[in-house]
């Protein structure tokens, strides 16, 4: 295995619904910002914005593309990560957040927190 296989992966999360489409678009740049801040620092971000963008319905609450089967979604994702960075709450991160400190992983409220990995 290369240098690469060894960074561990973080989720990151943060507000992603918004009243308007706009402030939707604002959140997934948030998240976007934070996931370039934690490569930067020597880890591998998973931006659930990033990964659900094109399936979610805004405001659809059942569909198959609705809000709650795309949180199982990105809840299915966090036991496969080394680590939870929480850069803002809402509902939805605050579940994906307490059910990181449920399976013991590292969670953090920062990217400052995280100590920066030597390549």
């Amino acid at each position: 295995m290369g240098a690469a296989s060894k960074r561990p992966f973080i989720f990151v999360t943060g507000p992603y619904s918004a009243p308007t489409p706009e402030g939707e678009a604002r959140n997934i740049q948030r998240a976007i910002d934070v996931g370039r801040a934690v490569f930067e620092k020597g880890y591998y971000p998973i931006v659930p914005h990033v990964l659900v963008r094109e399936f979610y319905v805004h405001g659809d609450t059942q569909g198959l593309f609705g809000y709650e089967p795309l949180m199982q979604y990105t809840l299915a994702m966090i036991p496969r990560c080394d680590a939870l960075l929480l850069y803002d709450r809402s509902p939805g991160a605050d579940r994906e957040y307490d059910f990181a400190k449920q399976l013991g992983k590292p969670v953090y409220r920062d990217v400052s927190e995280l100590p920066r990995l030597d390549d």
